[in-house]
């Protein structure tokens, strides 16, 4: 393993169930720490974060401002350059009212997840009282959501429509949605959609295949590993993503890219087998490597100078 010895990972402050959640990083980090690493989450962004590499794992679309310092401030972070995964800051396939496309549209929240997590994070983190949870189911059936695209900020799904014209108006004006060209991907008359997960140079890739024009993995067998196309290849790097997922499938030839996670999740519980495959990214970290000395030394000549604000997170 690479001459990192201790890495911090950096979640929300109102987000103190982080290690019980699924993420891959728990998966990938068993792997450093059954190597002799040190790796410790940490909450909140006015803490000083005296590790040798700081992986941001923000469960948001956007990061805040204060949270933005911490990350730029750190002289060795993963993701340092990405700070907005909302689909409209990457997607070449929104539509907009009187766009000459009238093919099949997609509609979907701009933010990451449904824009569920943003809108917990924005309440506050705080547990949902029962009567707002039932509430928020009514609003999620599909009759019911289907009606209000014009004012939700989250959705349960995707919708698909053949054609802009039968997409409520509203919807368009909708900040927290979006509404994308639907560029499905078929093979043996199923759908197709790709998984890239990556780390520095390290990557898995995943073929899902489903009868549902909505690919997703409850509803999809798992396929064989696939090579990436260069064009997603340099979709990553015009984004400056070093860690998380993207997705995407090739429409008549051409690869489309679909979402982009920085805080990818496994299906179902963090097993040993999730850990046994995350041991080829855990090896991505060696990326990361050429300056972490440089980023020890440096964070040691600050912290008595500069020293990074203090909290008791």
């Amino acid at each position: 393993m690479p001459p990192i010895r201790s890495i911090a990972i950096l979640f929300h402050e109102r987000h103190r169930g982080a290690e019980g959640m699924n993420y891959r990083i728990w998966a990938i980090a068993a792997n450093w720490r059954a190597a002799g690493i040190k790796v410790d989450p940490v909450w909140g962004p006015s803490r000083q974060i005296d590790a040798d590499l700081l992986i941001p794992h923000l469960d948001v679309s956007y990061i805040p401002d204060d949270y933005w310092a911490v990350i730029q401030r750190h002289p060795n972070v993963v993701n340092r350059r990405v700070r907005d995964i909302r689909k409209a800051a990457y997607s070449v396939n929104i539509v907009k009212p009187g766009d000459s496309y009238d093919g099949p549209v997609i509609v979907k929240t701009n933010g990451n997840c449904g824009g569920n997590f943003d809108e917990w994070l924005e309440g506050g983190g705080r547990p949902v009282s029962l009567p707002a949870r039932a509430l928020r189911r009514l609003k999620q059936l599909p009759v019911v959501e289907r009606r209000r695209l014009g004012s939700a900020r989250t959705l349960a799904r995707y919708y698909l429509f053949d054609s802009p014209r039968q997409v409520p108006r509203a919807a368009f004006a909708n900040p927290h949605l979006v509404v994308e060209k639907f560029l499905p991907e078929r093979r043996d008359g199923r759908y197709i959609c790709r998984l890239w997960n990556f780390l520095g140079d390290r990557s898995l890739g995943r073929i899902l295949s489903s009868e549902e024009p909505i690919v997703k993995s409850w509803n999809s067998t798992m396929e064989e590993r696939t090579e990436v196309p260069p064009e997603i290849a340099a979709w990553r790097d015009r984004l400056g993503v070093d860690y998380g997922k993207i997705d995407y499938v090739i429409h008549n030839g051409v690869p489309v890219l679909i979402d982009v996670n920085t805080t990818p999740t496994v299906t179902g519980p963090i097993l040993p087998r999730h850990v046994e495959r995350s041991a080829v990214l855990a090896e991505g970290l060696a990326a990361f490597a050429d300056q972490a000395m440089e980023a020890s030394s440096r964070i040691r000549s600050t912290s008595s100078s500069k020293p990074y604000p203090k909290t008791d997170a």
